[in-house]
């Protein structure tokens, strides 16, 4: 409900309204979901009876992709979104939704009014009469308006360094863009020979390609592709295995668009820079749940907080944190607007940010858990507990298998299958009344049946006991005279014997007192009234004796008369066949009786747990009313168990109504970065109670603000002190190709802007209530851990790990392997061109991957987990071809990478092959530091580095060249060095 007075337009002359160009089918569609949904014409009244009630509620969608977003205007059960022609003279429907929770949750925070001098539709633009209008701007300027006040006015200005920043952030996405951009162009064309139809497509009709390239595929699992002679087939890379490519399309194809013999390329999208530039819109116009998030991310500024207090500074997790993660874990459940959490490799991320996120819901707030990765979502839904109510969204063929349960579509599914489960006893009770002829149907028509049968035979009976008494009568009317005449004569008999008794009774006690009373002094009285009453009483006495005898004689002729009328009617052939008739009727009205009310038991029964039954009733129009009230009742439970059965059988198909409703009443809500801003995953208008950011130290800025612009608070978590967003030889690239003079923008602040994550940015201003390090790990080895928390972490990581048995290749967890022993020919690398990003020149080393294979071979005879790692995608593919030889393409599958595709896996046995082998010190891509960081911490068990250490001890690059010495040192003293020619000896 909206609260203070509201905004009402009141354009000066009818709106008008025309089908826009795609409405007819998205119309048909969502009609199709929703029934209910009313007709437009219809529709449009409404809206013309709502003008004179105070107007039709409207508000304006969140730009999209540079483009203004729809203008929706709501009726009672539904919203129409519209868009204005050129001419500003009409809206174009574009769709019409029910009224849904999150059309209710737009006007809810905020909406205008709009009352026209009336509404008019018109099917076709044609027909739309002159003097119409479609007041796009004045609805837009007037939303801006109301968007822009949401509280109390305010005079203070937004700061100018606030609109450089976002300005600067809008070019760091197009920089972002041009990136991609210039990687998909930069990669080779994949030209195939044979194309044939996948097993998988064959069975679901998907459109499921396999192709067969000349050379390996130049692509990653997951990346769209085109056909460059049709672009417009587009699909998704699901698996590369050298030179078999398995391409998903989009929709079917049909087989014969796609050439035998062809190019694929990588397809470019426009989706995540135009997500990026809403998040920057957002926060340029206010419009965060936080509203001091611009000045965090402009000026570094943090709302002061002192730290936990009261309840959050005592909350207890569920499971056991330590020190580090407890604080954490306490701070992330009270600070105003950000925490920063540092957790280096094997720290428990993880397990921090799911204590976080299920204290957080179990307080009733709205969680988003975020990251760059599907993966590092997944790891956290995964984890979550079943109490809360978890939704992952986004490409589910990108989430992984174990929270795939937990999608949009699979909680659907699940709803409905609870749901269908819940209504099975219902359904099971109405089923009687659900088909045509049914159960109730047939036991109602025999209920009806046999009371027709039940009312002719009553009506029977009642003629043959009219008949019995008419011949009953002609009898008596024979003896009637006779039998009244006796009666009468015992009437007068009885009559004169009781006035007779009574005097004769009256004179007899009145003696007796006389009589009593002779021996007084007036006993002479007495004794003279006592005389007359005795003659009196001897005149009475023999003629009540007399009545009585009369009496006698009247009551047995009355008797004997009334017995010969008897006898005469039970004797009488008519009487006794009539009586025989009534015999019969009534024996046929019992059992038609007792036919109805069979039928009505079973129906009542039928009807039991369905609704309240009365009591079956005996008599037939007691019957008869039941029928009457069965037959009201019957249509309804007709109709109920149809809509019901309709109900359930929608409920068996996939459904996505229910996703809108799941999604708002999750507890917790899983996506990409990314993911968050794309509107099919139903959660780009939502807000948040808090976001949790995991990997945030790898994440560019701008993709980092996406789930930032939807929440009050957040949590980032992370580590800069491994890979950055972007590596700096990208960023190199795009800056050489802009003009600053003309595209502006300060280049160092742009170079930061995109190879510092929003996560490095703020830890290095954060106070210290608003950063945690997390500063235990539990994965590497200690000797490993020791050395990159000297060289990275300040010496403040430590380790909780047993030490484990111990190698019988190595003294050491820590190897070092180096090539400097062997003849410059054979250790130096080889230059390999247009094999990097950019195409630019990468490098391979034979020597290193002949001291890999070794390795590889006998771990993966011993049964061990290993993986290798390489700087250079050019060595990557080198290893990956001999390992496929020496092993099959099963054994190395996601067991060979560079450093970027390894950062956030661990492994026990990991092999890191340097590459860099050259007189000059040149070491390329190593010169980012972060990258040995990221190689060295993925080990569990065992880490094993080979290289040329000459090399790398000489490296031109300054910080490289002390990283690599403190390095061979630190080996040198706790570890194992093993020069090359060595090895072979070590392996048993």
């Amino acid at each position: 409900m909206l609260s203070g007075e509201p905004v009402v337009l009141v354009p000066p002359a009818p709106i008008a309204l025309t089908p826009g160009r795609t409405f007819a089918t998205k119309y048909a569609e969502t009609r199709q979901r929703f029934p209910f949904l009313p007709d437009v014409v219809p529709l449009v009244a409404e809206l013309n009876q709502l003008v004179p009630a105070g107007g039709v509620p409207v508000s304006v969608d969140q730009p999209r992709g540079g483009k203004g977003g729809w203008i929706r205007f709501y009726a009672r059960r539904c919203c129409i979104a519209v868009r204005p022609s050129q001419h500003g003279d009409v809206f174009f429907l574009e769709f019409i939704e029910p009224m849904n929770l999150q059309n209710h949750g737009r006007l809810a925070r905020s909406a205008l009014r709009i009352a026209p001098r009336g509404w008019i539709y018109s099917p076709m633009l044609n027909g739309v009469p002159p003097g119409c209008l479609a007041p796009d701007r004045q609805i837009r300027d007037a939303w801006q308006q109301l968007r822009g006040q949401p509280g109390q006015p305010t005079t203070e200005r937004r700061p100018s360094t606030h609109d450089a920043f976002c300005d600067a952030l809008e070019t760091v996405v197009e920089g972002g863009r041009q990136i991609d951009v210039a990687k998909d162009q930069a990669r080779p064309l994949m030209a195939y020979y044979e194309v044939k139809s996948a097993a998988e497509s064959r069975r679901s009709g998907a459109g499921i390609y396999v192709f067969l390239t000349s050379l390996p595929a130049q692509v990653e699992r997951g990346a769209m592709v085109e056909l460059r002679q049709a672009p417009d087939l587009r699909g998704r890379v699901q698996t590369v295995d050298g030179e078999r490519l398995t391409v998903r399309f989009d929709m079917a194809v049909d087989r014969r668009r796609i050439p035998a013999q062809g190019e694929l390329v990588v397809s470019g999208s426009d989706l995540i820079p135009r997500i990026q530039r809403d998040a920057i819109a957002k926060l340029r116009a206010g419009q965060t749940p936080n509203p001091r998030l611009l000045a965090l991310m402009a000026d570094l500024a943090f709302v002061p907080y002192p730290g936990p207090r009261g309840e959050t500074a005592a909350a207890q997790p569920v499971e056991d944190l330590n020190d580090g993660q407890l604080e954490a874990f306490r701070r992330a459940l009270s600070v105003p607007d950000m925490l920063l959490v540092l957790g280096p490799p094997g720290t428990g991320k993880t397990r921090t940010i799911v204590e976080i996120a299920r204290a957080a819901a179990a307080r009733g707030e709205r969680v988003l858990v975020a990251s760059q990765g599907n993966t590092a979502v997944d790891n956290v839904v995964e984890k979550l507990p079943a109490v809360l109510t978890v939704i992952r969204v986004g490409n589910e063929e990108r989430i992984g298998n174990a929270v795939m349960h937990k999608t949009l579509a699979s909680a659907a599914v699940a709803l409905q299958k609870r749901v269908l489960s819940k209504s099975d006893a219902m359904a099971q009770r109405l089923a009687p009344w659900s088909s045509e002829p049914s159960p109730a149907t047939g036991w109602l028509r025999r209920l009806d049946d046999a009371l027709t049968a039940a009312a002719n035979a009553r009506s029977a009976h009642a003629a043959a006991v009219e008949s019995h008494q008419a011949a009953v009568t002609g009898v008596e009317n024979r003896f009637a005279p006779l039998v009244e005449q006796s009666r009468l004569a015992w009437d007068v008999a009885r009559k004169e014997e009781a006035t007779l008794s009574a005097q004769v009774q009256k004179l007899t006690t009145q003696l007796q007192r006389d009589q009593d009373r002779v021996t007084g002094l007036l006993g002479f009285v007495y004794r003279w009234r006592a005389g007359r009453r005795q003659k009196r009483l001897a005149e009475l006495t023999p003629r009540a004796d007399q009545a009585r005898a009369v009496l006698a004689q009247a009551h047995q002729t009355f008797t004997s008369r009334t017995a010969e009328l008897r006898r005469a009617v039970t004797e009488d052939p008519a009487v006794r066949h009539a009586a025989g008739q009534v015999t019969a009727a009534t024996d046929i009205l019992s059992r038609a009786q007792d036919g109805a009310s069979e039928p009505a038991r079973r129906y009542a029964r039928l009807l039991a747990g369905v609704v309240p039954v009365p009591p079956v009733p005996e008599g037939i129009d007691e019957l008869l009313a039941f029928a009457d009230w069965c037959r009201r009742l019957h249509p309804m439970l007709q109709n109920r168990a149809r809509l019901l059965q309709d109900w359930r059988q929608k409920l068996t198909e996939p459904s996505e109504q229910l996703h809108a409703e799941l999604i708002r009443y999750a507890d917790v809500i899983g996506a990409t970065c990314i993911g968050v801003g794309v509107q099919k995953n139903l959660i780009s208008d939502l807000e948040f109670d808090l976001v949790i950011i995991d990997e945030a130290g790898q994440i560019p800025l701008a993709s980092t603000l996406v789930p930032l612009v939807h929440a009050r608070r957040a949590v980032l978590v992370g580590d800069h002190r491994q890979l950055p967003p972007f590596v700096d030889d990208e960023v190199r690239q795009w800056l050489q190709r802009r003009d600053p003079a003309t595209s502006g923008g300060d280049p160092a602040q742009l170079t930061d802007l995109l190879t510092r994550s929003a996560f490095e940015r703020l830890i290095t201003r954060a106070p210290a209530a608003h950063q945690v390090l997390l500063d235990r790990q539990r994965r590497m080895p200690q000797v490993l851990a020791d050395f990159v928390s000297a060289q990275f972490y300040e010496g403040k990581l430590g380790t909780d790990t047993k030490p484990g048995p111990p190698s019988p290749v190595f003294r050491s967890p820590l190897a070092l392997i180096d090539t400097a022993d062997l003849p410059p020919r054979e250790r130096t690398e080889r230059r390999r061109s247009r094999s990097e990003t950019w195409q630019v020149a990468g490098c391979d080393n034979v020597a290193e991957a002949n001291l890999v294979l070794d390795l590889v071979q006998w771990y993966a005879r011993h049964g061990r987990e290993w993986a290798v790692i390489a700087p250079y995608k050019a060595q990557v593919a080198l290893l990956a071809q001999r390992l496929r030889a020496m092993l099959g393409e099963t054994a190395i599958v996601d067991r060979i990478g560079t450093v970027d595709t390894f950062q956030g896996r661990e492994c026990d046995i990991v092999l890191y092959s340097f590459t860099r082998s050259n007189d000059a010190g040149r070491v390329g891509f190593l010169s980012e530091l972060r990258r040995l960081n990221v190689a060295v911490t993925r080990a569990r068990e065992q880490l094993i580095l080979i290289g040329d250490f000459s090399t790398l001890v000489r490296a031109q690059d300054p910080g490289f060249r002390v990283l690599a010495s403190n390095l061979l040192a630190y080996v040198q003293r706790h570890g194992d060095v093993v020069p090359s020619r060595q090895l072979r000896d070590r392996l048993p």
